[in-house]
């Protein structure tokens, strides 16, 4: 079998999976699929979650076929509140937590992989039981305030502008300035910095003086300061 043939036999089997073991397995955890591979439920107190199986960018060139596997919570209430900040068509955008689901479960892999000799039924069966480890530690989170305080305690670089937003629009400035403190002290002394500040500032909009005053934020340029007037 060469290796065009075996590629095509490998995604066959990946697709046949998703399609009669892997989905059907989600729906009955309340999800639905939204687009090839990705999956998503609502959750009560208006959170929805997200399960996104990225490809491995060697399919097609090794003798397996792989994927990682990437979930992420969000909230309408967030959504809401940022409304103008719109989620992409990135299945994980806007979503407050963004993670490989072995930063949740440390015991699950990296990469998953298979090829012509694994086992698809205990292949799959490991796999199932994997959604069900995450997605218990996923529902850890059930509230709006928890998964903001996630976001606040473990993000830096991941949605910092749309956290920032929300809490200058619920009007938590307490947590927002614990937030903005901790970006400016792992971000201040790069040369990055003044974009940070720069679209941290045009996320909380006229709460930016606050942050100025304090010296967490750069001064607006001129442009972005008559904006928030």
């Amino acid at each position: 079998m060469d290796e065009g043939t075996v590629s095509g036999a490998l995604q066959q089997a990946y697709e046949d999976m998703i399609s009669a073991d892997v989905g059907p397995f989600l729906r009955t955890r309340g999800f639905e699929i939204s687009s090839d591979s990705n999956f998503m439920r609502e959750r009560a107190g208006g959170l929805y979650d997200v399960i996104e199986l990225q490809a491995d960018w060697y399919n097609g060139t090794k003798s397996w076929h792989g994927f990682f596997v990437n979930v992420g919570i969000g909230s309408a209430e967030v959504d809401t509140a940022c409304q103008g900040d719109e989620r992409s068509r990135h299945p994980l955008k806007g979503s407050l937590l963004q993670r490989r689901w072995e930063h949740l479960v440390p015991d699950l892999p990296y990469a998953v992989r298979f090829d012509r000799r694994t086992d698809m039924w205990q292949f799959t069966g490991a796999l199932c039981e994997g959604f069900d480890l995450v997605l218990a530690e996923m529902e850890r989170i059930s509230t709006t305030k928890q998964l903001v305080r996630y976001a606040v305690d473990n993000n830096l670089l991941i949605e910092y502008e749309r956290t920032c937003r929300y809490l200058a629009a619920v009007g938590d400035i307490d947590t927002l300035t614990e937030y903005v403190t901790r970006l400016r002290e792992c971000f201040g002394h790069q040369d990055r910095w003044s974009l940070f500040s720069r679209d941290i500032g045009s996320a909380v909009g006229n709460r930016a003086p606050e942050l100025q005053k304090q010296g967490l934020l750069d001064p607006l340029p001129d442009s972005d300061r008559h904006d928030l007037s």
